[in-house]
């Protein structure tokens, strides 16, 4: 706001008199008396000036209200504005610094639209997406905070059930584990109030500018709507990045605390060292961060294909590829087909007809699968050495090898993020360029050679040695599981735009096509040993 001391007027003071000003003319950048003001009123050069009260202006914010209509350097009103430089520009500034820049515009063509302006609504809308999505992530944390209490009193509870079927000798284990669990709370509980105090104090800042930008649209100047808009501009711009920096930094990340009791307490007591274990684990955030733009790719509807239409699919035989020991393929944005030649460990690049294009060696033995990240970088899979190598197709380079906790065979990427099965622990996600490994989906009976495909809205893993395949949604959840004695050690798995799901199955050499619910299935080649590209 603008100063709320006393505005003294401007032409009594220059007579060497004081009083107390009612009005302010943002032209003459001086204050005014009633009877100055009808003086002022009665010139034809000033009678059009926007005058306003002195309470008009004192909500105006003293970034704005400070902005002078006249050089510092030069004492000489400002004419123009140099959009090189982005500045403002008397006539004198113009002969001594900006002689030799094209784009000098005249002041009043430039700011005539300036409360009109895209810019002040973009500004306003921004200012209310951020509003929002603060809003969303307020909501989302203290839900998380519900979740946590409930989780931990349904941990606390179980803790005391296996308490009361044993004797006082577990009493120094009951406590070391509550005190573990409260302690997991507590962290989290600090971690998250930390955060809301944090987008808290954000919050303050955008309601103050908030109150700005309807003071500068009722009561600034066309300059000063100009330039405060650009002061604005930039304080918006920081906390967008705040808000940004939240979905990428892991802090919305849904926390949870798992309470899991040793088994072997009914069978002795006293091999027994522990009660259990608390542990906190950290999945993408259910919140998504929402704009203007993404409000409207949100409202596109996924294609979905009738389940019936199942019975209706006829493959027709494209090109027939004689590679034997391959172990994962996947087709790049351009139609080329990346392949992972397990057999010799290389992985080759074949045009959509079949015909080798590119061959590269793999330093690291033992690739299983592969998957597009854009397309010049691929993902390979090593699960003998637990990582995933990201790879410059170009360059031939790996540019960067992501450790994993557990063996990883197939791997999928979508929007940045890579999925992959890991062996005893489920799939896990993680942003290409990131260093977190979250759990996506828990599964600790996860076989060796499962793979895992992508949709927008779903994801769907194989599961080898349990002969399954399932799918869930993008936060864990299980929608549909199938298992048939036509899917038998399923491994590949690949999706088509309707989101049907064709399998891979080892076991009998065959492709089995699900429908997107799970409930419909097609046998579609049987006895395949070779790798071939189909067409429905």
């Amino acid at each position: 706001m603008a100063s709320s001391s006393t505005v003294v007027c401007g032409v009594c003071e220059s007579q060497h008199s004081t009083t107390t000003a009612e009005f302010w003319c943002p032209e003459c950048d001086e204050g005014l008396c009633s009877k100055c003001l009808n003086f002022h009123n009665a010139l034809k050069a000033l009678r059009y000036h926007g005058v306003i009260s002195t309470d008009n202006y004192k909500q105006l914010p003293p970034s704005i209200a400070n902005i002078s209509q006249f050089c510092s350097e030069h004492n000489r009103k400002f004419k123009n504005f140099c959009s090189h430089h982005e500045s403002l520009c008397c006539p004198l500034c113009i002969q001594s610094n900006h002689e030799k820049c094209m784009g000098i515009s005249s002041l009043e063509k430039v700011i005539e639209t300036a409360k009109t302006s895209v810019l002040l609504e973009s500004l306003d809308q921004n200012l209310k997406d951020i509003k929002m999505n603060v809003e969303r992530v307020v909501k989302d944390r203290k839900q998380n905070l519900s979740e946590i209490k409930v989780q931990r009193q349904k941990s606390h509870d179980e803790i005391k059930q296996v308490r009361m079927k044993i004797n006082e000798y577990l009493d120094s284990l009951e406590q070391r584990i509550l005190r573990d669990l409260n302690a997991a709370e507590e962290k989290i509980k600090s971690q998250i109030e930390e955060l809301l105090e944090k987008v808290a104090l954000n919050t303050e800042k955008v309601d103050l500018l908030q109150t700005d930008m309807r003071a500068i649209r009722e009561y600034a100047s066309d300059l000063q709507a100009f330039l405060g808009s650009k002061m604005i501009e930039t304080e918006i711009q920081t906390h967008e990045k705040f808000i940004q920096s939240l979905f990428e930094d892991a802090s919305l990340h849904k926390m949870d605390i798992n309470c899991k009791i040793n088994d072997r307490f009914s069978d002795t007591m006293t091999s027994v060292i522990s009660m259990g274990s608390v542990s906190v684990q950290s999945s993408p955030p259910l919140v998504v961060m929402q704009t203007g733009q993404a409000k409207q790719v949100q409202s596109s509807s996924v294609h979905r294909a009738p389940p019936s239409a199942i019975n209706d699919f006829k493959l027709r035989l494209q090109t027939n590829i004689k590679y034997t020991g391959v172990t994962g393929c996947c087709v790049s944005s351009a139609g080329d087909i990346i392949i992972i030649h397990k057999q010799n460990n290389r992985l080759l690049i074949l045009n959509e007809d079949g015909i080798l294009m590119n061959c590269i060696p793999l330093s690291t033995r033992n690739p299983v699968d592969v998957t597009c990240i854009d397309d010049k970088k691929i993902a390979v899979s090593f699960p003998d050495s637990k990582q995933i190598q990201i790879i410059n197709i170009t360059t031939k380079n790996v540019e960067r090898t992501i450790q994993t906790a557990s063996q990883c065979y197939g791997v999928s990427c979508r929007d940045d993020h890579l999925t992959f099965c890991g062996t005893g622990t489920g799939l896990q996600s993680l942003k290409v360029s990131g260093k977190f490994t979250s759990t996506l989906v828990s599964c600790d009976n996860l076989s060796s050679w499962s793979y895992v495909a992508t949709s927008e809205d779903k994801v769907y893993f194989t599961n080898s040695s349990h002969h399954t395949v399932t799918c869930c949604s993008l936060t864990g959840e299980k929608m549909w599981e199938y298992t048939d004695q036509s899917v038998c050690s399923p491994q590949g798995i690949a999706l088509d735009k309707d989101s049907n799901v064709y399998i891979a199955s080892n076991g009998n050499h065959s492709i089995t096509v699900l429908s997107s619910d799970g409930k419909h299935a097609k046998s579609c080649l049987t006895k395949m040993t070779e790798l071939i590209i189909l067409l429905d």
